[in-house]
């Protein structure tokens, strides 16, 4: 039995929220999955949102992830480019921990098989 859950979906809308009530920067478009936008009246938080458009007075655009990061940087806790590099940084540090939890697995695996042969 194939149950909907929307808990991606929800997240992504809640923060977005945070995003567009608590930015120093106007919030112009929000971006759904699949490159499909919107304006940020017209948010649906049923569908997953991935980008949030913020522009500042001097006209620079500014694409947001709906994230802590995010939600830092609309606030001015954090430039763009320390956005950026903490995005980065994200990005590495996953790929460190899938790397070292796969080898762990399979050095295990192999230890077991040959305990057990």
């Amino acid at each position: 039995m194939c149950v909907s859950n929307h808990a991606f979906e929800f997240q992504a809308y809640k923060m977005s929220e945070q995003i567009i009530n608590h930015t120093i920067y106007q919030p112009v478009r929000v971006v759904y999955f699949g490159e499909k936008d919107a304006y940020v009246n017209d948010i649906n938080p049923l569908e997953l949102i991935t980008k949030i458009i913020l522009q500042d007075n001097e006209g620079h655009y500014y694409e947001v992830e709906p994230s802590e990061n995010g939600i830092r940087f609309a606030k001015g806790e954090i430039t763009y480019q320390e956005y950026l590099q903490l995005g980065k940084k994200d990005i590495r540090n996953l790929i460190t921990y899938s790397s070292a939890s796969i080898g762990t697995i399979f050095i295990l695996s192999w230890a077991l098989v040959n305990y057990f042969l």
